[in-house]
């Protein structure tokens, strides 16, 4: 099961380096194709600015939802899942082998987590599909 737990450390990392990103330039002006953004994050972002466009522009929902997803929340947000991941991995690792922990499910119950926090990166080319669906 620690594929599916690197998986999750590996998306949980890209969205990091966003949030870090956005933390830093919070203010500051720019465009989609700034030099100082890596490329991961530069796509990511040109994406986003072609989908919602200029602030003024966008619904009273929408700029609701962008502002409760600040950098510091979503941060907040990884280090939360990644101590869930951890967690699990931990489980995993106990309970093999032990008949009387998987009696209890927490063989399964670890499995089963790790493979719903996967479910959001459903379409990432990493991603195993059924394999890893609940």
């Amino acid at each position: 099961m620690s594929e599916i737990a690197d998986f999750l450390r590996a998306r949980y990392a890209e969205q990091r380096t966003l949030a870090e990103a956005a933390a830093e330039d919070a203010g500051k002006e720019w465009s989609p194709g700034d030099e100082h953004l890596s490329s991961s994050v530069n796509d990511a972002v040109t994406r986003t600015a072609v989908v919602i466009g200029p602030w003024e522009y966008l619904d009273w929902g929408l700029r609701r939802h962008v502002a409760a997803h600040d950098p510091a929340a979503v941060l907040a947000d990884l280090d939360a899942k990644l101590a869930i991941v951890d967690l699990m991995e931990r489980m995993l690792d106990v309970a093999e082998g032990d008949a009387e922990v998987d009696h209890y499910g927490g063989l399964s119950a670890a499995e089963e987590t790790l493979c719903r926090l996967a479910q959001p990166f459903a379409g990432h080319a990493d991603h195993k599909g059924e394999e890893w669906k609940p």
